[in-house]
């Protein structure tokens, strides 16, 4: 009664084994996720990603005179914005740079604009603000 006991163990223990490397082969992107980083001078470049992967964005700031990074309200929704966090700035005191960083998910396949302006918040956007742009590629 032993043997045939353990020889169903074994079976089951082979079977999720086999299932779990389907399950692996299948969804290849879950487990396996890139991480792309852009900074400032990709600017105007373009990035290709696959459903998954994440896109960490660096730019810098100087929030003391009011100016940040925003995510603008055209941008891509190819892209899930993650969270937002900035460094320290490397000594103190007003007018001391930092470095936005914004964490974005490719959702789904396509192409798109990735778009963030700096301006300060309780300003009206204007013509000449500054932006980023990139072309997102999503596989």
């Amino acid at each position: 009664m032993q043997s045939v006991r353990s020889g169903r163990r074994v079976d089951f223990v082979r079977w999720y084994v086999m299932l779990a490397l389907v399950a692996v082969a299948i969804y290849p992107q879950r487990g396996f996720a890139a991480r792309k980083v852009v900074t400032d001078a990709d600017k105007g470049g373009d990035v290709q990603m696959k459903v998954g992967d994440v896109l960490e964005v660096r730019l810098n700031s100087n929030p003391s005179t009011g100016y940040m990074w925003y995510v603008h309200p055209k941008s891509t929704t190819l892209l899930r914005l993650n969270g937002q966090t900035q460094t320290e700035a490397t000594e103190p005191g007003v007018g001391r740079p930092i470095v936005q960083v914004f964490t974005f998910e490719a959702k789904r396949r396509g192409d798109g604009i990735l778009l963030l302006r700096y301006v300060r918040s309780w300003e009206k956007p204007a013509l000449g603000e500054e932006q980023f742009n990139l072309h997102v590629v999503i596989e």
